[in-house]
């Protein structure tokens, strides 16, 4: 099956999962979308990070949350 335009482009700008330290690459990672689009979040580049399975999984969990950085990049943060 073909990537969509905006995988594509996830896979060009995150280079693989955007957790700090993974090394997953592109084809190993789902898009996620820090506003969710099941709220009204859009589903475009702005507000969507490639993931690996295993992150994906963690940042939906209560344990962590998400900070976008001006750049662009994102921050994780262990909930206390």
């Amino acid at each position: 099956h073909g990537l969509h335009h905006v995988e594509l482009e996830l896979a060009a700008r995150d280079g693989g999962c955007r957790w700090p330290g993974c090394d997953r690459p592109p084809a190993h990672t789902d898009a996620h979308h820090p506003t969710p689009w099941l709220t009204g979040g859009p589903t475009n580049l702005t507000n969507a990070l490639l993931l690996c399975r295993h992150h994906h999984q963690r940042i939906h969990e209560d344990t962590y949350r998400t900070e976008r950085l001006p750049s662009g990049d994102i921050r994780f943060h262990r909930r206390r």
